[in-house]
């Protein structure tokens, strides 16, 4: 076959699998910039995790790892899984176009390409006809078990297995610089995706080295390009690995046994699919065990890979294709005994499982939490066999064809999710004013937003989401490792508003914290929102500072700390506006030719609550505003709807304007929000529409 001919049906083999990623996912392709697949829990978290390496990428590559979560702690992008493997599918996209979600989403495709693609060379690597080849790719792009894991981007990239194995394979077979490169590359893309993908495809490559060097062995010349290859990969994975050790410590201290028996499977879980799938999800509903059956013991393989594997052991199993038997026998037995877990409990016996043996021997193991994932070594022997099967079926096949389709239509209703669910996501331009606000302040510092999620939810890593827009790190987030003290923290902030949670938040302000934001969609925030707000107002520690969209921002602030001068001379006016409030007194103290501090003196009126704005201007002699503030009450007053008939605030704010010293007077009104009405002023005052106005010739 000429090269142009093998170039062109491989084109076409890579195209037919990008349309089945496309089918099989539908109607995401139709909503790439403003939903997610499945949810917004993990899948956020992966989209945040995309998105700030494409920034520190471009803009700080020196503190990559610095992610701004669970400030003040560094290096806390090692959390989570790294996704450096994936990244290059979204790292165009995010920086070209500034969404994030469509990164990931194009991430989320291409792991279809990807498995596709990856099993397909694998056949192709010991010998297996292009039909094969291509029927066993398709199977396991639709592997029913992917479908549980839809939420989890770094396994639905375990298509690098089989292509790393490809790689190996073909570099034994015809040792040259360009394969040994491409062993490489599929190293580092398996190893740097996610460190489950590191662990199982380390364990399936080890043993297919085994058998195939058992097979026929290496050249020196290729042993040492071999060597390299590894020492290279060594280096890389260990630089990326070093703060992923810092960690790991404190996360084997919490998963233990105990925890690993939680998330093992049964063997019944071997029939049981993703509820996502239509067809499949109906028919194994029955084996579905309530309080059992999560997304991480859904295990069922499919019945197309199934037959395939089974029609395997017909006909002979020459080299090298016997090295790739073994292995996946071997895979096949080690995932699923791992997968059940360090216990098995057999009627009234219980004995320990190989997954106690293995943490006897290799502590480490433990920080894969969910012991079911072991499955994937299960999957990826199960699809291997499978590949095999199919080339001994369609080389003895009287009438291939019917075969071949009869494959691919069971494959493909068996992955059948269509139409698959998709959550909303906004876009960062959609976000509430609060966080764009907060991207305005100048100067570091952190934020604490609240109430706080136990357990958390989409809420938190849609917080990570408008962390994009702010770039201010946050106190509170979500990751697959917390550390204990935010752990802590993140349990004393769950009665917020009780005065426990008062002293907390307070003694942020010593680490950095400079403003608390309250979310008012929360049922969580009512009992805030009824008499919370009124109590913080109140305490000297809490500055009020805006009301935006849905969000109260608050400042933490240390009133000892604090040079306060007082209000300057007042000058008594008696102006009321309507039943809400009246100025008592006034007061100016210019801070420099362009800045000038007005104090306001009020007195509540019999029916003060509401959700009213103060606002202050400085007028020239035309009655033309030069500088205008427009604010709650500030400087120790609190929200109108928590002030009592006859109290008395006094507030204080500071307008700045180049030409400020032209002012001739101040205009002060009251109006609500959001209608922006005002509240009249009395008609015998001097005034601008509902603006009192206040001469400025009365100065100190």
């Amino acid at each position: 076959m000429s090269p142009w001919r093998a170039f062109l049906r491989d084109g076409i083999m890579a195209f037919s699998y990008a349309l089945e990623a496309v089918l099989l996912t539908a109607p995401l392709i139709f909503r790439l910039a403003d939903a997610l697949p499945q949810e917004l829990g993990d899948p956020l978290l992966n989209t945040w995790i995309l998105a700030w390496e494409t920034r520190a990428l471009t803009e700080r590559p020196g503190a990559f790892f610095d992610a701004p979560i669970f400030y003040p702690h560094r290096g806390t992008l090692a959390y989570s899984e790294p996704l450096l493997g994936i990244l290059p599918f979204a790292f165009p996209f995010i920086l070209g176009t500034g969404i994030p979600a469509l990164g990931y989403n194009i991430a989320f495709l291409a792991s279809f390409w990807v498995a596709a693609l990856g099993m397909a060379r694998l056949v192709r690597a010991w010998g297996g006809s292009r039909r094969a080849a291509f029927l066993a790719g398709w199977l396991f792009a639709g592997a029913p078990y992917r479908f549980a894991h839809l939420m989890h981007l770094q396994l639905l990239y375990m298509g690098w297995i089989p292509l790393a194995m490809a790689a190996l394979l073909r570099y034994r077979r015809r040792p040259t610089g360009r394969r040994a490169l491409d062993l490489l590359l599929s190293l580092l893309l398996m190893t740097l995706s996610t460190w489950h993908l590191a662990v199982f495809g380390g364990i399936i490559l080890i043993l297919l080295g085994f058998w195939s060097l058992r097979e026929k062995s290496l050249s020196r010349p290729a042993a040492g390009q071999l060597g390299l290859v590894l020492l290279v990969w060594g280096l890389v994975t260990g630089g990326v690995a070093i703060p992923y050790l810092r960690v790991a410590p404190e996360l084997a201290r919490h998963r233990d046994l105990r925890l690993a028996q939680e998330f093992s499977a049964w063997p019944i879980d071997g029939l049981a699919a993703a509820p996502t799938l239509r067809i499949l999800g109906l028919l194994t509903a029955p084996f579905r065990i309530p309080g059992h059956t999560t997304h991480e013991v859904q295990l069922y393989p499919g019945l197309a890979p199934l037959l395939m594997a089974a029609w395997a052991w017909r006909g002979r199993r020459e080299e090298p294709v016997r090295a790739v038997w073994r292995t996946a026998w071997m895979g096949i037995g080690l995932g699923a005994l791992m997968a059940l877990g360090p216990r098995w409990d057999i009627g009234s016996i219980s004995v320990p499982g190989l997954y106690a043996g293995l943490v006897a021997l290799f502590p480490a193991v433990t920080l894969i939490r969910a012991v079911a994932r072991w499955f994937l070594l299960t999957l990826i022997g199960l699809h291997a066999l499978g590949g095999i099967g199919l080339e001994k079926a369609l080389s003895s096949a009287r009438r291939r064809m019917p075969l071949a389709l009869g494959i691919l239509s069971l494959g493909t209703l068996e992955a059948w999710a269509v139409p698959l669910p998709l959550a909303p996501l906004p876009r960062l331009s959609a976000l509430p004013p609060a966080y764009y606000w907060l991207a305005q302040q100048p100067g570091e510092f952190a934020i604490v937003e609240l109430p706080v999620f136990l357990p958390l939810d989409d809420a938190e890593t849609l917080r990570m989401y408008a962390a994009l827009v702010h770039r201010k790190p946050l106190v509170i987030a979500y990751s697959g490792y917390i550390p204990p003290d935010i752990r802590r923290l993140r349990e004393r902030l769950r009665s917020f508003p009780s005065y426990e949670t008062w002293d907390t938040l307070a003694a942020l302000r010593s680490i950095g914290v400079r403003y608390v934001l309250i979310d008012s969609r929360w049922p969580e925030s009512q009992a805030f929102y009824t008499s919370g707000i009124c109590q913080i107002g109140r305490d000297p520690r809490f500055h009020p500072v805006a009301r935006l969209g849905p969000h109260w921002i608050f400042a933490l602030r240390d009133p000892s700390l604090e040079q306060v001068d007082g209000p300057p001379q007042m000058y008594e006016v008696d102006v009321p506006f309507g039943e809400a409030a009246r100025l008592r007194s006034y007061g100016i103290r210019w801070r420099s030719p362009d800045e000038l501090e007005v104090w306001l003196s009020w007195e509540a009126g019999p029916h003060p609550h509401g959700n009213y704005i103060i606002t202050v201007h400085a007028l020239d002699e035309h009655g033309h505003t030069l500088a205008q503030y427009d604010e709650m009450p500030k400087n120790g007053g609190y929200p109108f709807h928590c002030w009592q008939p006859g109290e008395q605030i006094l507030e204080q704010r500071v307008l700045s304007a180049q030409r400020l010293r032209e002012a001739q007077s101040l205009g002060v009104g009251i109006y609500e929000w959001p209608s922006l009405q005002h509240l009249p002023a009395p008609r015998g005052t001097k005034r601008i529409g509902e603006l009192v106005l206040l001469p400025l010739s009365k100065r100190p």
